[in-house]
C-alpha cells in the first residue's frame, strides 16, 4: 500500500548506494567504491536546523583582503560538472580577483564520500593553519561540529544546510544552501513548453538535500505550465554512479520522455545518453554543456562568489561563524542560462516564471506543498467552472488492477483523486492506493486492511473484486465501499454501504466511431479489445454503432486479446489489424499501450478511451474519450459524510461530464464537427445507441 502526492512517477528499484574513496591526499583523484552503512548513517545524522538566512548578493568583493588560506573538502571532483565543480570554480574566480595564489591560497581534497576520511582531511587542514575550511557536503556536518571547537579561530563552512551550530555553543561555523527548487521550477516550466510528447524524465541521485529541492521544484513548475504533463521521477540511490544514471535515462526515454533533467555528478552518464538520443537536457549546479552543447539547452548555475566573499570578509573582521546563507534567483546566487537554440516562447515562459519568483509572486515551496494554485490559466478556468462542495477531512483508498500510470482504467480514476487532493489539500484529502492487484485474494486483503485502518471510502476499481467486497462490507458498516464497472450495490444481499459505478462507454465509443469514418481511406478499421465484458464491451458496441450509423459500408474488424494488461498481445493484434488493411485503430484497457506503439510506428491514427493516451503516441492519438471521475467521487464522499454509506449507482456520461471528448488539432474540421454533433445527439436523446450484431 502506498500514498503519493500529485505527481505521476516512474521509480527504478535500486538499492541505496553511496560511493566513497580511500585516502585524503590533496588534489588527488582516487577510485570510488560503495560506502559502508556507517557512512550513510553519518549523513543522515547531520540534519540541518532552520536558522535565519542572510541574503547576500552574488557580487564578490575581495580586492582588498589580506592574505588568506582556504581549503575545501568535496564529495566528488573539481571537474564533476555539478556540485563540487560549482564551488571550486567560484573559489578560482575569487582567487583571481583577490590577486592570485599569493593572496588567496587554495587547497582541496576531492572524492571524499567516506565520512571518516573526510573528517581526517578537515582536521588536517585546520591543524595546518588554514583560515577557512569548507566541508562541501551535508554528510560532513556531524564530524565538523566535533572538530570546530578545537580550532576556535578557524572558520568552518558547510552545506547544503542552515545550521551554524549555535545551539551547540559553536561560534565558528557558517552554513549555506542553494534554494534549488527556484531554478528547478523555472526549468520545469521550460521543459513543459519544449516537450512534444508531454512526458518528461528526471534522473535524481538520493532523495535529499538540494537534489530533492531541485526535483520537487521542477515537478511543480512543469505541472504549473502543463497540468497534463507526465513527469516521471527516478532516483538511482547514488550521487556518483554514472552507469546507473545512464540506465535511468534510457528507461525514461523508453517510457516516452523527450526532455530530461537531473542532478549530482552522476548525470554525466545520463547526459551521455541524452546526447546519443538527441534528447534535450536541463542541468543544475554547474555548466554541463561541455558534455554536449547541442543537448544541454538550459542550466541553473550555482554562483557561490557572494557567499564565499562574505565569509572571507567576516573572518578577516574577526567574525568566525554564525551566519547562514542561501543562493536564490533574487540575489544572483542562482543563474538561469538558456541556449540560443531554444524556442523563444519557451524561454519567455521560463523567464516569466523566474521573474515571478524573484518578485515574490510565486512561492515555490508553497506550490510544492499544495498551498498555492497552479499558474496555468486552463486550470484556473476549470477550477472556476467546477463547483467543489465543502468537505470534512476525508481518507480515500483505491485498490486497482493495474498502475497509476497505465494510461487507461486505473490512471483515469487515480488522476481524478489527485485533482481532488490538489484542490482540498493533502491534510484534508488523504489518498492511499494499492496497484497491480489482479490477484483477487490479495486485493481482498488490501480492501479489508484499508477499511480496518479507518479509511472513509474504499474503492475496489474492478468488477472482479465484487464477491470479496460484499463479504467485507458488512464488517465495516460506516465505511463506504465502491466498485465498478457494475450496477450492483449489494442491496439483494442486504448490504447498505456499497456504491456501484459504470462508465456508459458506448456513448464515447459511438462518437469515436463517427469520427473514425472520416479518417479511414481503406474503409477498414481495427479494434483491439481486451475481454468482451464491462466498459470494454460497451465501448465496442458503441463504436460499431457509430461507424454503421455514419457509413455502413465501412468494415470494422474486432479482435479480443483475452487480457487487460498484456501489451505484447495488444501489439500483435494491432499488427494483425494493419496487415488486414486497417488504417485506423482503437481499443481499450491498459493493454493498448502496446497497440499504440504499433500505431505510432506505422503512422496509423488511434482513438483512445479512459485516460489520455497521447503520451504513448502524441502524433497518432487523435481522439480521446476521457473519463472524469471527479463528480462521481464527490457524490460518494458527500453522501458518506451525510451518513449515506452506499446504495446508489453512479454513471459517467457525456451529459454529466463523466466522459469528455478530446479532439486533436490535426483532425479534419468535418470529422470534429460530426463528432460534436454526435455528442449533442446523445445528450439530447435524439441518438439512441443500439448494439450491432457481431460477425
Amino acid at each position: 500500500m502506498k500514498k503519493r502526492w500529485f505527481l505521476l512517477s516512474l521509480m527504478l528499484i535500486l538499492s541505496l548506494m553511496l560511493v566513497s574513496c580511500g585516502g585524503s591526499e590533496e588534489t588527488a583523484e582516487t577510485d570510488t567504491e560503495e560506502a559502508s552503512p556507517a557512512d550513510t548513517t553519518a549523513e543522515e545524522e547531520a540534519m540541518p536546523e532552520e536558522e535565519t538566512v542572510e541574503d547576500v548578493s552574488a557580487e564578490a568583493n575581495v580586492s582588498d583582503i589580506e592574505q588568506i588560506r582556504i581549503a575545501v573538502v568535496m564529495p566528488s571532483t573539481i571537474t564533476d560538472l555539478a556540485w563540487s565543480q560549482a564551488i571550486y570554480d567560484s573559489l578560482l574566480r575569487l582567487q583571481e580577483a583577490a590577486g592570485g595564489p599569493d593572496v588567496m591560497e587554495l587547497a582541496y581534497t576531492e572524492n571524499m564520500f567516506n565520512v571518516t576520511d573526510a573528517a581526517a582531511a578537515l582536521r588536517d587542514y585546520a591543524a595546518d593553519g588554514f583560515d577557512i575550511v569548507i566541508a562541501h557536503g551535508t554528510q560532513y556536518g556531524t564530524s565538523m561540529f566535533e572538530i570546530a571547537p578545537d580550532f576556535p579561530e578557524t572558520s568552518f563552512a558547510w552545506g547544503t544546510a542552515t545550521d551554524t551550530g549555535t545551539d551547540q555553543g559553536l561560534t565558528n561555523v557558517f552554513a549555506y544552501e542553494a534554494r534549488a527548487e527556484e531554478g528547478g521550477y523555472v526549468n520545469g516550466v521550460l521543459a513543459a513548453n519544449i516537450s512534444t510528447s508531454g512526458v518528461i524524465g528526471v534522473v535524481g541521485p538520493v532523495e535529499a538535500g538540494d537534489a530533492k529541492l531541485y526535483i520537487d521544484g521542477f515537478v511543480a513548475g512543469a505541472m504549473a505550465a502543463n497540468p497534463d504533463a507526465q513527469v516521471n521521477v527516478s532516483y538511482t540511490g547514488s550521487f556518483g554512479d554514472t552507469a546507473l544514471a545512464a540506465e535511468a535515462a534510457n528507461t525514461q526515454i523508453a517510457a516516452g520522455a523527450d526532455v530530461l533533467t537531473g542532478s549530482a555528478q552522476q548525470v554525466v552518464g545520463a547526459i551521455g545518453v541524452a546526447a546519443e538520443q538527441g534528447v534535450p537536457w536541463l542541468g543544475t549546479q554547474s555548466d554541463q554543456s561541455p558534455i554536449d552543447p547541442d543537448v544541454v539547452v538550459a542550466s541553473q548555475l550555482y554562483n557561490w562568489d557572494g557567499v564565499l566573499s562574505d565569509i572571507i570578509n567576516k573572518h578577516q573582521a574577526g567574525e568566525y561563524g554564525g551566519s547562514a546563507y542561501a543562493l536564490t534567483l533574487a540575489n544572483g546566487g542562482l543563474v538561469m542560462d538558456y541556449a540560443d537554440s531554444l524556442d523563444s516562447d519557451a524561454v519567455a515562459a521560463a523567464q516569466a516564471a523566474a521573474d515571478e519568483i524573484m518578485a515574490g509572486n510565486i512561492d515555490v515551496n508553497a506550490v510544492i506543498a499544495g498551498e498555492a494554485a497552479p499558474t496555468s490559466t486552463e486550470i484556473e478556468d476549470e477550477s472556476m467552472a467546477m463547483e467543489y462542495p465543502d468537505l470534512e477531512p476525508v481518507r480515500v483508498a483505491l485498490v486497482m488492477p493495474s498502475t497509476t500510470t497505465d494510461l487507461a482504467w486505473s490512471q483515469s480514476i487515480y488522476d481524478s483523486l489527485m485533482i481532488l487532493q490538489a484542490h482540498y489539500g493533502e491534510d484534508n484529502f488523504e489518498v492511499a492506493y494499492t496497484e497491480n492487484m489482479f490477484n483477487v485474494t490479495d486485493a481482498a486483503a488490501a480492501i479489508r486492511d484499508y477499511a480496518a485502518d479507518g479509511y472513509d471510502l474504499v474503492i475496489a476499481h474492478g468488477a472482479q473484486y465484487g464477491t470479496s467486497l460484499f463479504e467485507i462490507a458488512p464488517d465495516f458498516p460506516e465505511t463506504s465501499f465502491a466498485w465498478g464497472t457494475t450496477t450492483n450495490t449489494g442491496a439483494d444481499e442486504g448490504v447498505t454501504n456499497v456504491f456501484a459505478y459504470e462508465p456508459r462507454a458506448e456513448q464515447g465509443g459511438y462518437v469515436s466511431g463517427v469520427v473514425a469514418t472520416y479518417l479511414t481511406e481503406s474503409g477498414i478499421i481495427g479494434l483491439v479489445g481486451p475481454v468482451d465484458a464491462g466498459d470494454a464491451k460497451l465501448h465496442v458496441d458503441g463504436f460499431l454503432a457509430g461507424v454503421k450509423a455514419t457509413n455502413p459500408d465501412i468494415q470494422v474488424n474486432v479482435s479480443f486479446t483475452g487480457s487487460f494488461g498484456d501489451t505484447a498481445l495488444a501489439a500483435e493484434a494491432a499488427n494483425t489489424q494493419i496487415a488486414a488493411g486497417a488504417d485506423v485503430l482503437t481499443g481499450s484497457s491498459q493493454q493498448v499501450v502496446g497497440a499504440i506503439g504499433v500505431a505510432s510506428e506505422q503512422g496509423v491514427p488511434w482513438l483512445g478511451i479512459q485516460a489520455d493516451q497521447s503520451p504513448a503516441g502524441p502524433d497518432v492519438v487523435v481522439v480521446t474519450v476521457l473519463y472524469d471521475w471527479v463528480p462521481t467521487l464527490l457524490d460518494m464522499i458527500t453522501a458518506n459524510q451525510a451518513g449515506e454509506y452506499g446504495g446508489r449507482v453512479l454513471q459517467l456520461t457525456l451529459e454529466n461530464g463523466g466522459q469528455t471528448m478530446i479532439y486533436a488539432d490535426s483532425l479534419p474540421a468535418e470529422a470534429v464537427e460530426a463528432g460534436k454533433a454526435a455528442e449533442q445527439g446523445i445528450i439530447d436523446g435524439s441518438i439512441e445507441i443500439v448494439a450491432e450484431p457481431r460477425n
